[in-house]
């Protein structure tokens, strides 16, 4: 009778213990089961990037990794509004983030999502991208541009990272000379750089590269001209946002140095002027005119008194003008 006594809590134990261990089970039936959490690691690499890795979801109704990325720690409780990678391969559990910012923090989580979408969180990981690329020989179009007219890195031969943001077929219009243009990922005042030279061909929008060549001032435009080299790192990034100015503030005698080959966006205007020298024309938002060229390849042909939705190009400086050079007739919005 003792042994029949014990024997039925044991029983009850047991099967306790069983649903228990089944709540997060590797091959989950039960619709409310979540997926088994990944462990993160991430370590920063040379040229302002981020290697991620995590382990493998064994579940069976594995559905998604998103792995995220943000400046402020406890992603899982607030995370960004778009992942910085998503993949629907179980066995996919690696990524390269390139094209950070030099002397920040940033925090990497990776949720993972099975077919009930139901999700769990992996462990979060700090990475911190060193001060500056000048140390390991990378700057950043900021550290170039060096907050002022003239840039410190005159006549020197450097290797700057950054992503690409006009290629070498985007401005051919009126020009035999090849250029291209590259920015620091997060954008802002003095994130940009022009660069010239043959040697560009093959870069193509969106590439996070790293480019040596030599900086020159012409005619009071910071250049990274006749590149040595250059590395494309990744391909397929999204462009820093264009910054959202208006006209009044891109006038020459304002001297907006520090949009100087960033790219810029103007809206409702009014076309004031054409035919102005070197390719020039004008228009106003209602706060003052400003300039626009016509390097880029497109199609529209300003008249005064046409109104335009939308500008969006590389502040360039020639010929003692700053002015908007548009890519492509995606960049004007009739």
């Amino acid at each position: 009778m003792n042994k029949a006594k014990w024997f039925i809590p044991l029983i009850t134990i047991a099967v306790t213990l069983i649903m228990i261990s089944c709540g997060d089970d590797e091959n989950p039936t039960s619709p409310g089961d979540n997926p088994a959490a990944s462990i993160l690691s991430a370590t920063s690499g040379a040229t302002n990037s981020v290697f991620a890795s995590w382990s493998i979801c064994p579940d069976n109704d594995f559905s998604q990794y998103n792995l995220y990325r943000s400046t402020s720690s406890g992603i899982s409780a607030n995370p960004p509004s778009s992942p910085v990678s998503t993949t629907s391969n179980a066995t996919d559990t690696t990524f390269s983030d390139t094209g950070l910012m030099w002397s920040e923090t940033y925090y990497y989580a990776v949720q993972t999502r099975n077919t009930g979408n139901n999700t769990t969180w992996s462990n979060e990981v700090q990475v911190v991208i060193a001060d500056s690329g000048s140390s390991s020989g990378y700057l950043t179009c900021y550290e170039i541009q060096g907050q002022q007219e003239d840039s410190p890195f005159e006549g020197q031969t450097v290797s700057v990272t950054g992503i690409v943001t006009a290629d070498p077929n985007d401005y051919t219009a009126v020009s035999t000379s090849t250029y291209g243009a590259l920015a620091d990922a997060g954008g802002g005042p003095w994130s940009g750089l022009l660069m010239y030279g043959s040697d560009l061909a093959g870069l193509q929008r969106g590439d996070s590269v790293t480019v040596t060549g030599v900086v020159d001032e012409y005619y009071g435009m910071t250049e990274l001209k006749y590149p040595i080299s250059y590395v494309v790192h990744s391909t397929g990034h999204t462009l820093p946002a264009p910054e959202p100015m208006i006209t009044g503030d891109l006038a020459t005698s304002l001297n907006p140095e520090q949009w100087e080959s960033v790219f810029v966006t103007v809206s409702d205007l009014d076309v004031t002027q054409v035919g102005l020298p070197y390719y020039t024309w004008a228009f106003d938002d209602g706060s003052g005119e400003c300039y626009a060229g016509t390097m880029g390849d497109f199609s529209y042909v300003p008249a005064v008194g046409d109104t335009i939705s939308d500008f969006t190009g590389l502040l360039w400086y020639s010929r003692d003008n700053f002015k908007i050079q548009p890519r492509d007739d995606y960049d004007i919005i009739i």
